[in-house]
């Protein structure tokens, strides 16, 4: 799952994506309100969502985080099975279901807040259809990707095997040279 183009901007609720990127800020569209708008980085707090890890006991990496989009796909693949918890609910609540589905998260480094936002951000995404988005878009470029190209083949005349015909980015190197004609009166 690739979160590049989604972010999170202080003081507006859900997730935005990115349209369009400018020096000093982002071109987002609000899923809220349909609408595309531009925020300065240097007035807003901007978080791209494929920046967020979620602190483990493990060694992923070396950095003992897995990314966002992981726990994403681990709270996708458990959702009829586990759903997520209501915003409302307690601090114990939220420490069972992270706990559920990311069991090695560091509970000491990962505190409710952050899977309170954790949960938001993902009903969110599940709530305006992001998921499918970006599940369609994987299917675009996987199918892009493995496409097998179309090789033209020839027969040798000679021996009548079938090989693959000259690249047409290849220059011929082979020169044609016109001899005048007989006939031709010559140019003085």
């Amino acid at each position: 799952m690739n979160l590049e183009k989604y972010l999170v901007v202080a003081g507006m609720p859900g997730v935005h994506k990115v349209t369009a990127t400018r020096s000093n800020g982002f071109v987002i569209e609000d899923l809220n309100e349909g609408r595309s708008r531009f925020v300065p980085m240097r007035q807003q707090q901007v978080t791209p969502l494929a920046t967020v890890g979620i602190y483990t006991y493990t060694d992923a990496e070396g950095e003992n985080t897995i990314p966002l989009a992981d726990v994403f796909q681990k709270m996708l693949d458990q959702y009829d099975s586990i759903p997520p918890v209501s915003l409302d609910s307690n601090s114990a609540a939220f420490r069972a279901y992270f706990t559920a589905v990311l069991p090695e998260h560091d509970q000491d480094r990962v505190h409710i807040n952050d899977i309170k936002k954790c949960i938001k951000w993902f009903k969110y995404m599940v709530e305006k259809g992001i998921f499918e988005d970006l599940k369609k878009e994987e299917a675009a470029a996987k199918s892009e990707t493995t496409e097998p190209a179309e090789v033209a083949v020839e027969k040798d005349a000679t021996t009548g095997a079938v090989k693959p015909a000259k690249d047409v980015t290849e220059k011929d190197t082979t020169t044609k040279t016109e001899e005048p004609a007989e006939d031709a009166p010559e140019k003085d």
